[in-house]
This record gives C-alpha cells, structure tokens and sequence, in this order.
C-alpha cells in the first residue's frame, strides 16, 4: 500500500452465518438476502444475534437503529459498529472502497489521495491503529500482504458488491482470527442472493469524467435446484481522477452461489475477480502546489520524473471460496471454509516526485552515459491457500467452540532501476553501484521468495449462569513461520536465506449482560500478538537481531440501547502496546525502530435519534489518545479523534443526508513542521510533542439525495436516481505530508483534499 509518509516503490505491503444457512435449508423454496443481518460481533461462524422485536428495529425504515449510518448492535460484547447495506448503498458513491464505508463509525480516518476511491488510500486509521496493525476480512477470511499485512482498498472487489461492514474496535475473542486482531477487525461482508429474480442494470457519471457501468443478475429461488440461489454482479469503471493526470480503470466480477443440500447444509461457492490500471499520485511540494495548483498529481512532460506514465500499477486480484454449514442435530454446529486468493502488481515509478519538471538526469547504463529519466520498475506477485474450520456445541448451561485457521501466502517481490531515454525507451540503470546486476534488468534492489505460514488453532466457552448474562473464556495459540530466499535482499542488496517461528498463547474474557432487550453493558480483557513486519529483515543478519514480536494487553467497556427512536453507545478502552515498531521515513526509502511501550486510550460514542416527519440526527465520534510511555510523545499517524454528525430524511421514497466527517489533528512523523497551525500540544504537561510536522484538523461535508420511483407498486418497476456530492465546501486543505525527497532530501511531498465532486447513478431493477 501506499504509506503516509514514505512514496511508494513496491507495496510492502466471518465465516457466512451460520443462521442464515439453517434457515435458507430449512425453507429452500425462497432464498433470503442478509446483507443487514444481525452481526456476530466475535467473527465466528454462529451468529450470536440478539432476537425480539429489539433486534428487528435494524430492519424497519423509520427507526433510528436502521436509518444511522452507524450503530452498535445489541449483541455487542466489544466495541463495535455495524454499516448496514441501507447506509452503503444511500450515502457513498460506487467509487468509494471499504476504508471510506469504515470511516463512517467512530474512530476511523482514512485519505483518499485522488478523490474518493479514485486511488489506494492511505490507511485507513483504527484508533491510532495503521493498517497491518489491525484485521480485515472478507466474508471472514483474514487477506492481506505477508510481508507488512496491510491491504489493498482499490483491489479485490468493487463497492457495489460490499452487503455490509462490521467494525470490531477490539481484539475479539478466541474465536476471533487474523494476523492483527490486536488492532481490531475491518469485516467486509458481500451481498447475497436476493429472493427475487431480477436483472439491474447500473451506471454511474461524474466529476473528472469519471464512469460506472454494470449489471447484477439475481436469479431468485430455482425450484428445481432444491431452492439454489445466485447473484452475479459485473461492472467497469474509469476517472481522470481527483489530480491532474491520475486515471484509473477497473473491471470486477463477482458471483455467488448458495445451493441448499438438504434439511441442516448449505454450501456456499464465491468467485471474485478484479483487473485495475492507475497513474497515480505521489504527493506535491509546495512550490509545485503554488504553480499548478493543489490539484497537481502528474505532469505530462516525459523528461520529468513526475510524468504520469511513468507512475503507473497494474494490478490483477482473484478470490474465490468455498463454504460448508451444517447442523448435525442434538446442538452441533459445523461451519467449514476453503479459499484462495491472489493478487499480481506490476508497477513502475519515477525516483523522485518532486523533481516535477526537471529534465536531464545523467545516468549509465551498461558503461555509456546519457541523458534520461531514472525510473524503478516492479512486481509483487502472491497467493494464499487456507482454511477456516469451526465447530460448537450448544448445550444446557453455553455453548463450546472449537477450531482453528491455517494460511500458506507465497510472495515474490521485485524493484530493479532502469532510465529512460529519448529515442531508445527504457534502458537498464546501473547509476551509483559498484558492482552492477548481470543481465538486461538494472541495478536489483531487491529480489525475494518469502512465505508465510500462519496456524491458529482456538478453544472458547460462552457460559450462561442466568438470563441475560453471558461469560466468555478462551485461549487462542497465534503461530507464524516465516522464510525467505532473497539472492538480493531489500536494503542491504545481498543474498539472504531465513527462517523463524514465533507463537504465542493469547486468553481473552468478555462479560455481557443484558439488562432487557433493549439495553446490553460488557466488558472484555484480552491478549493480542503482531507477526513481525518483513522489514526488520531488511538487515545482513536478521538472526543476529534482538527484536521482539508487538504485544498488547487490551481492555474495554462499553454498552448499548436502542429502541424505535434512539439508537445509542458508549465505550471506553485502555491499550498497552509493547514492543512498538514505528516507521521512519528517510526520502524515498523508510526504516522501522522499537520505541518501547505505548499506551492507546480513548472514549467512543454513537447516537441516532428520530426527530418525526422522516427526519432522523446521527452523531458519532472518537476521542483517541495514542502516546509512548517513556517520552510521552504522541504516536505519528495517529488523530486525535474523529467525528461524524448530520440529518437523514427518509419517507415516501426519498431519501437525503447531509453529514460532516471530521478528522482530528496528527503528526506525520517526517520531522518537519508541517504546513499549518503550532502544534496545540507542545507545551502539554500531559504529553510531550511527537518528532514530525503537525496537521491541523479538517472537515469534510458530504450530501447525499436519492429518489426510487414507484416505490410504493410492486407491479412496477422501482427506478432509482441518486446525487452524491462530496466535500460540498470545497476544502483543498493540506492534511499530510508522504516523507523528504529532493536532490538534498528536503522537499515535502504533500497530500491535499480534493476538493468538491458530484457524482449521478441510476439503477434499473427488472423483475422478470
């Protein structure tokens, strides 16, 4: 992924209910869709759902559970918010990608370099969190890089396919997989068949030409395949993009299959596909900012470094699964899951962004000098094979779960230099290396065969003393081996062969109780334990080093209530993080350095309330502290809070928000000063002042406005139009910075917002 502060070379970067299964099986003839269902909060397979009436508000249009974007559900044994389908699909554009639909709930942030979803962002931000120090999973499959975990927010899949995110603000419990479950958990559920056969067509058109075009096949209940269901969605996309010379292109498809077996089994068959190619952004300096605008990406002068063509990821990703859910009878429940996924990077970038317009680098190439334009080119190329295997037993007094996850990632990654000449193309570079790479790839930087074997098997019992209350104890063991076979390691350019386990046995305990079915408190202690980044490797002799794996102790509490007309949560958490790996940027190349012991502590909130006459006022928000224990000084990359507020209008087929997303001030971490206001906390008693500018908080305002005809007749078919207009204020306020460059490495590459955006979509729903 791109990080916030280093400019990109190479990216170094719930199981499906199970009580949706037993009811489809039980009733075949009609295929349910559950992209709002009830959220298991604990990630297993066996929705732990709240029932009655309180549970179904969720579903019902005019209640304040089912109109806020966000909301913690009443089952909730851990902080954790719940976007429902309704929200996904009225308040974001079919650019946006997870992280923006995350970014609704409290204590998320995110940046969206090129407008919305228009290029990789760049997080997103879980309570201080940076991605791969937290989870995400697709239909509970934990993806993501081996090498750092972090994850790709334009790949894999397209917003309109997304059914629902859960964000789990916590550790979770035993049952609860992943590579950083420490952090929390990013739960990306897709849609599922729909109980009528329908055919929608889709399109989408916007600011900085920006096209969607698709259509989503529901096939219903086929009743001559014992009620089998399937939805097939297919779209494409294009942009100009929010900078100047920043397109994108996309294609998706993504199918799904849920073929009821028998009484007690269903399987369940997906296939994902997506193909994207970008110019990308890379952040401006000032003084390009003050020439060309706060728009400027690329340029399209072919002797600068910063043309666009020579910015350019090409990015081909595939998943595919295959699930098995059954109920064996007399209180067993099985839930069995096999999966793939890839993803293959081929990408080439200038060396330095913010050379802008200079022409003429003097370079050589195999002896001979001339004059070009030095370039990297590179590969990541991997696949994942795995497994996810739950069992449980429901019996008088709780419930027994057991299981365990296993996944093989092979990774092979690859930077070389090269230059580009007029008149003769891309040559290999061999500027400034004494001994020079035999053959017609350059200077390598890094050649790598890295593999990533990760086991965790769990045990977990829900104990149910009296009503109400429940008790949770488990114990998950978390193991990783990783190898790599490097002829040219990353940062040291020589051969390296390696091979390590870490493991740790990681217990956790919840507490829930609720009071009635309105009104649920918890609290939760739990163990959480990070794999090491792949980048304390990037030494001559990793064995030789004293690091030791991230750790934390996580404790929280929280509660929830809703009723018709109130939808409301708190919590508050408390984090020892020990062992702490930060990155540090060093111009285009960045480093990681123990800082010890830091302590993550915030208070979260969400409310919803309905006001009458359709209208509902929705607020949440985050207050997050994130500092070292020794120095005191503030983590880098992390807000200080985060908050969203607004109004929704829901009736009689409208429906309009209006909501101001705002991010709390942050360090970059680059050692600057930053762009804007002195640092608020400078002369805090409490905390010291992080290394690294400081970036003043910034508003985002969007407005949202759909309309569904014959919304009230069946016999019709139900058109819907929808306005989204991003950042109405038009705010191009300089939020980040991504790390020194220049000839002396003292150039700031910024990131500014893209200012205002409107985008138009029509869908066209034909029952047939």
């Amino acid at each position: 992924m791109r990080y916030r502060f280093t400019r990109r070379r190479v990216l170094v970067r719930a199981c499906s209910p199970l009580a949706l299964a037993l009811s489809l099986a039980a009733a075949p003839a009609v295929a349910q869709t559950v992209s709002d269902a009830p959220v298991n909060l604990d990630l297993g397979s066996v929705l732990a759902t709240a029932t009655g009436a309180a549970a179904d508000l969720v579903h019902t249009p005019g209640t304040a559970p089912y109109e806020a974007p966000s909301k913690a559900p009443l089952n909730s044994s851990q902080p954790t918010s719940q976007v429902t389908h309704n929200t996904i699909s009225n308040m974001t554009t079919g650019t946006e990608s997870f992280a923006d639909i995350a970014r609704l709930t409290p204590s998320v942030s995110t940046i969206d370099p090129n407008g919305p979803g228009l290029q990789e962002s760049n997080g997103p931000v879980l309570r201080g969190f940076q991605d791969g120090q937290y989870n995400v999973t697709f239909d509970g499959i934990p993806f993501g890089d081996s090498n750092d975990f972090t994850h790709h927010s334009t790949s894999f899949f397209a917003a309109h396919q997304i059914g629902q995110m859960i964000i789990d603000r916590g550790p979770g419990t035993a049952e609860t997989v992943g590579d950083a479950t420490f952090g929390g958990t990013m739960s990306i559920r897709t849609i599922d068949p729909s109980a009528q056969r329908s055919v929608t067509p889709y399109g989408e058109w916007g600011s900085w030409d920006t096209n969607i075009g698709g259509v989503t096949l529901n096939t219903g209940s086929i009743q001559s395949a014992n009620g089998t269901s399937a939805v097939i969605d297919a779209e494409h996309m294009q942009s100009n993009g929010g900078k100047t010379n920043t397109p994108q292109e996309r294609s998706n498809f993504f199918g799904k299959v849920m073929v009821p077996v028998n009484a007690g089994t269903v399987v369940t068959v997906m296939v994902d596909y997506n193909k994207l190619f970008q110019s990308f952004d890379t952040g401006a300096t000032a003084a390009q900012m003050a020439m060309y605008g706060s728009d400027y990406g690329n340029s399209t002068d072919p002797t600068s470094q910063g043309y666009y063509k020579y910015n350019t990821d090409h990015i081909t990703t595939d998943m595919e699964y295959i699930d098995l859910q059954s109920n064996f009878g007399n209180g067993w429940l099985y839930d069995g899951k096999l999966y793939t996924y890839a993803y293959d990077h081929r990408g080439m970038n200038d060396v330095d962004p913010t050379q802008g317009i200079i022409a003429g680098n003097v370079v050589t190439t195999t002896g001979t000098i001339v004059s070009g334009v030095p370039l990297q080119q590179m590969e990541m190329a991997y696949r994942s094979f795995g497994t996810i295997q739950r069992l449980q037993k429901n019996l008088s007094f709780g419930d027994v779960k057991t299981g365990l996850w296993y996944d093989w990632q092979y990774n092979t990654r690859f930077q070389g230099e090269y230059v580009y000449v007029a008149g003769q193309g891309i040559l290999p570079n061999y500027t400034g290396y004494p001994s020079p790479t035999p053959g017609n790839y350059g200077q390598i930087d890094r050649l790598q065969h890295n593999q990533l074997y990760t086991l965790q098997p769990y045990g977990q019992i829900d104990w149910k003393p009296i009503d109400g209350l429940t008790l949770t104890a488990g114990v998950k063991y978390s193991m990783f081996r990783r190898t790599m076979d490097a002829p040219y390691n990353q940062g040291t350019q020589t051969a390296l062969g390696y091979d390590h386990t870490w493991g740790k046995l990681l217990p956790s305990a919840e507490v829930r109780y609720a009071f009635n079915p309105n009104f649920t408190v918890y609290a939760q202690a739990a163990e959480g334990f990070l794999a090491p980044n792949m980048k304390i490797l990037y030494i001559p002799n990793p064995s030789n080093s004293n690091f030791k794996p991230e750790t934390t102790i996580n404790f929280q509490a929280g509660g929830t209530y809703q009723n018709q007309n109130l939808a409301l949560s708190a919590d508050v958490y408390n984090i020892h993080f020990q062992n702490y790996m930060q990155k540090v940027s060093a111009g285009p190349n960045s480093y990681y350095t123990n800082i010890g012991g830091v302590i993550y502590r915030g208070i979260e909130g969400e409310a919803a309330y309905t006001l009458g006459y359709g209208l509902t006022a929705f607020a949440n928000a985050g207050y997050n502290e994130a500092f070292q224990t020794g120095t005191k000084d503030y983590v880098a990359q992390a807000p200080q809070g985060t908050a969203n507020f607004g109004l929704i209008y829901d009736k009689d087929g409208l429906y309009a928000s209006i909501m101001d997303q705002w991010t709390g001030g942050e360090y970059s971490g680059n050692g600057g000063t930053g762009t804007t206001a002195t640092n608020p906390y400078a002369n805090s008693p409490a905390v010291g002042k992080s290394p690294g500018g400081w970036y003043d908080p910034y508003n985002v305002v969007n407005l949202a406005v759909a309309y569904t005809f014959n919304h009230a007749d069946p016999n019709r078919t139900p058109v819907k139009v929808k306005l989204n207009v991003d950042n109405l204020t038009n705010n191009k306020q300089v939020i980040f910075d991504q790390g020194y460059f220049g000839v002396n490495g003292d150039q700031l590459a910024y990131t500014s917002l893209t200012g205002i955006s409107a985008f138009v979509n029509l869908e066209v729903p034909i029952n047939f």
